[in-house]
């Protein structure tokens, strides 16, 4: 009697693995370069024509949420999400199932309440290295590397955007259309492409201006065009 009732308790937790599986839908960033798949330290070109390696790319994402077709706003996530091109893990994120949804919603960067609330844990450690100061917040989003354009030691570039006040707030809001026949339990996938960094709204040559790393001008021309980095992925 005893064993038939751990046989039943077992098929109870794989049962409920397998419901809780199955009614999620997965959603995933495809890092890419226009149309290449992007691999770490390739060499691509970007608008400008100059030659870039990127070495790291990382950024958080927040504020997830979905728009049905009644047009209702349906929270998914209130976590903060570190996207790191170096950590294929990091770019899968599960949520609950997503059901008539045409829209998908959410932020890049780190909260304002987040940016001033006091030392937090986890992938909003400062230790992580995604942040300034106490003063200045979180960075948002980085992308380091080398192009033979930059005229820096060891032809390095390093953009580092930030700023959570204004008029200087460089958080985005990124809203990206569903397939019509959006299957819910089948996953998402995001493509980022990473050569809009350079020309998504604003034109940024290495050449010129190869370092960000504080809030202004340019780290909001960069914010611009992170935003535009973002599309449904279809491989049809």
């Amino acid at each position: 009697m005893q064993q038939k009732r751990k046989i039943a308790f077992l098929i109870t937790m794989l049962m409920g693995l397998f419901n809780t599986l199955f009614s999620q839908t997965m959603v995933q960033f495809k890092m890419m370069f226009n149309n290449q798949d992007f691999h770490k330290d390739s060499s691509y070109i970007n608008s400008a024509g100059e030659m870039v390696q990127i070495h790291r790319f990382m950024f958080y994402t927040n504020k997830w949420k979905v728009i049905n077709a009644s047009n209702d706003t349906i929270n998914l996530s209130n976590d903060h999400f570190l996207i790191n091109a170096d950590k294929e893990q990091s770019m899968v994120m599960p949520f609950p199932q997503l059901s008539n949804a045409k829209k998908i919603v959410f932020d890049i960067g780190v909260d304002s309440i987040r940016n001033t609330s006091g030392i937090q844990t986890g992938i909003l450690d400062p230790a992580v290295g995604m942040f300034w100061t106490w003063r200045t917040g979180y960075i948002m989003a980085k992308m380091h590397g080398i192009s033979s354009q930059a005229k820096t030691a060891g032809n390095r570039f390093s953009y580092e955007v930030g700023g959570f006040q204004s008029p200087y707030n460089s958080v985005r809001t990124i809203v990206l259309e569903l397939p019509a026949k959006q299957e819910k339990n089948k996953s998402i996938t995001i493509k980022t492409n990473l050569a809009n960094w350079f020309s998504g709204k604003h034109f940024i040559q290495i050449g010129t201006t190869p370092n960000c790393h504080n809030a202004g001008k340019l780290a909001m021309q960069l914010a611009d065009n992170y935003a535009t980095l973002f599309s449904i992925y279809s491989n049809k």
